[in-house]
């Protein structure tokens, strides 16, 4: 029979825990990607339209607002990437602490 390392073990564990992080990271994006991407395009966007030219939002501030959108697209993008990135790390460190884990074989009675 053998024994598992404390080594081993704190790997699997820190494996495990870093794992949930990236998973729990993609979710938090995946659920801001919802409430961004279900939202009117006027709330979105924070635009109100009255139908009057001179209290209506002007062309430049559509744009700027448009563009601060799509940044927000972009950072959801870069943090959708972190959280898979994170995922990964916390797999191969689990399974290499699991394949190449230090082991020893207790003493014979």
């Amino acid at each position: 029979m053998k024994l598992q390392t404390r080594g081993s073990l704190v790997g699997r564990v820190l494996g495990v825990l870093v794992f949930l992080g990236g998973v729990g990271l993609l979710g938090w994006v995946f659920y801001i990607a919802y409430g961004l991407f279900t939202a009117p395009a006027s709330a979105a966007l924070d635009l109100r339209f009255t139908g009057n030219p001179k209290t209506d939002p002007t062309l430049a501030l559509i744009a700027a607002r448009f563009g601060w959108l799509l940044f927000r697209v972009v950072l959801l993008m870069i943090m959708a990437f972190s959280g898979s990135l994170i995922t990964q790390k916390g797999i191969n460190l689990f399974l290499c602490s699991a394949h190449h884990g230090g082991t020893e074989t207790p003493p014979d009675r």
